[in-house]
């Protein structure tokens, strides 16, 4: 996945930034969608992460989490940067944190990459790149957010 190799590079070198899609207040990417409720939001994510094959994870009434296993190369080298030998595979997870503001419903979204360590302990590193915030703000006006 683009998003492990763009973590990857950001290690090895200080590359630059391409500039945001949408500047937010949060930092994370963020859209309203206009004249709709929670619940229907909710369901408009919901059903982008599983259009996606991405799994949801769990589903509250303001909160979606949804979450990927990493596979092949991705995984190995997440596994590497974050984890061992030992430690589960990796999963790319991501929180949408969703509440009504008017008529309008508004959604911010985090992403990282966790996993499981032989003794039980969680290792997460936030995904918080400009290329991957752009990606899940570009998903957001995908979903019809403005």
């Amino acid at each position: 996945m683009k998003v492990i190799f763009a973590l990857f590079f950001l290690f090895l070198s200080g590359c630059a930034q391409q500039p945001l899609v949408k500047q937010t207040m949060s930092g994370y990417p963020e859209g309203v969608f206009k004249n709709m409720s929670v619940e229907a939001a909710k369901s408009r994510i919901i059903d982008g992460c599983t259009q996606r094959g991405i799994f949801v994870q769990e589903a509250n009434s303001n909160q979606v989490v949804c979450s990927k296993s990493l596979e092949g190369g991705d995984a190995v080298l997440a596994q590497f940067l974050i984890g061992n030998s030992y430690s589960t595979r990796p999963d790319v997870k991501i929180r949408f944190v969703i509440y009504q503001i008017g008529q309008d419903t508004k959604v911010s979204a985090q992403q990282w990459v966790e996993t499981q360590m032989a003794f039980g302990q969680m290792r997460r590193i936030e995904l918080n790149e400009n290329n991957q915030k752009n990606d899940m703000q570009q998903f957001l006006f995908t979903l019809g957010a403005r």
